[in-house]
């Protein structure tokens, strides 16, 4: 199960006293539903980062903000915060799946003129979005990044992990983990153009062989193992801050 692994915030988070070129709500559906952007720096291509299970981007990126620090340095980075948290509006009361997580990013995307090219970054659960995203949307996506994101189990239940039902309080964005993430991917996979980097984490939630399942989504894959928990990015955000570099425009 990849989730990440901070306690949840669905609550209005605080900004700290930094300058972001966005920090705005925008609206995702015909019905006024709104998700939270907050974008810093300037340069391109844009890196857009996708938060784990369940934590909002926020609470996850930006609230300690030294890894999106060092990518703001050289880019513009961006963080949102989906369905259910932060200061986001509330998730639709039913089980989403992963069509209807994308279909608010690239709503989110739209509204906010980022246009690209983009570089998608998900961090453990965030991972599955991204990389769905792309093979849906792939229009000006130059680069995906995943960070220490397991492969997705075909055989995982509930039981022993009621936390992810999707109508569990612990659950704000209501997705339905088990068979619409994990059992989804686990059985079809959604291939890509897009040049795709697997970065596994030394001490994350599973291993190289493990995580080497995604290589064959993208005809342009590499994976590379860095000293870390599954947060790599907190133990090893200057190697990660050059892989992303490295995807051009």
């Amino acid at each position: 199960m990849t989730t990440g692994t901070a306690a949840p915030s669905t609550t209005a988070s605080p900004v700290p006293a930094v300058t972001f070129v966005i920090n705005q709500d925008f609206e995702v559906t015909p019905e006024g539903r709104s998700l939270h952007l907050w974008c810093r720096g300037t340069g391109s291509p844009t890196v857009v980062l996708e938060s784990g299970h369940a934590i909002g981007g926020f609470d996850q990126f930006l609230r300690n903000g030294s890894f999106a620090d060092l990518l703001a340095d050289e880019r513009r980075v961006c963080a949102y915060d989906r369905a259910g948290y932060g200061l986001s509006d509330p998730a639709p009361e039913e089980p989403r799946d992963l069509d209807d997580v994308t279909d608010d990013l690239h709503a989110l995307l739209e509204a906010a003129q980022i246009e690209g090219p983009v570089v998608l970054v998900g961090s453990s659960f965030g991972g599955m979005i991204v990389t769905y995203y792309t093979h849906r949307f792939p229009d000006g996506i130059v680069g995906v990044v995943l960070l220490d994101v397991p492969a997705p189990s075909a055989t995982l239940t509930l039981e022993g992990l009621p936390e992810v039902a999707w109508d569990h309080p612990s659950n704000p964005e209501h997705v339905d983990v088990v068979p619409e993430f994990e059992h989804r991917l686990a059985a079809e996979q959604f291939p890509f153009d897009a040049p795709l980097l697997v970065i596994t984490a030394t001490d994350g939630q599973s291993d190289v062989t493990d995580q080497s399942f995604w290589l064959d989504w993208s005809g342009d894959s590499r994976q590379v193992e860095l000293p870390g928990p599954h947060e790599v990015y907190l133990e090893s955000p200057e190697a990660i801050r050059d892989h992303i570099l490295a995807f051009g425009g």
